[in-house]
């Protein structure tokens, strides 16, 4: 499993960005940054957003599914209605039914509708599952860009 919060200690400090710049740039305190490169917690996929923005980095790069740096169609925003229809593309190419989503998830078939729908994002461990199964861009689930799977699966760190 990819070792996130290595991952962002990388990135950040070759990118010569303290914890308390990053914090603040994410809004959050130096402690939390600290908590996620330990991975004492999981990183929200809108703070991996904002992460990806500030370092001008695809998600994918920053948690070491790729070496590709960026794709050149990378969107700054998550998009929720977007991430709901690429959820149903996922239902579709597995053939899968919201209980079995739900299922391979461990979650509900309740919280899968609201995925869908758009009415909530999708929680990033939820999406690394996708990815490690199926190789779904960890972008592309959120509407950051059209490249659907990361097909190279380099990682960054050992």
């Amino acid at each position: 499993m990819v070792d996130v919060g290595a991952q962002i200690k990388y990135i950040r400090e070759t990118y010569d960005v303290t914890q308390q710049e990053l914090g603040e740039y994410l809004n959050l305190s130096k402690s939390s940054i600290s908590h996620y490169e330990k991975n004492d917690r999981d990183i929200p996929f809108r703070k991996l957003s904002m992460i990806s923005n500030y370092f001008h980095l695809s998600i994918d790069y920053i948690l070491g599914l790729t070496s590709i740096k960026n794709y050149s169609d990378l969107k700054k925003e998550i998009n929720l209605k977007e991430a709901g229809n690429r959820l149903k593309e996922v239902c579709k190419d597995l053939n899968y039914s919201n209980v079995k989503l739900a299922k391979e998830l461990n979650t509900t078939e309740s919280n899968i509708r609201k995925y869908k729908m758009g009415k909530t994002l999708i929680l990033t461990a939820f999406a690394l599952q996708l990815n490690q199964k199926y190789d779904y861009s960890m972008d592309w689930i959120i509407g950051k860009t059209e490249k659907k799977k990361v097909k190279e699966k380099q990682k960054i760190l050992n």
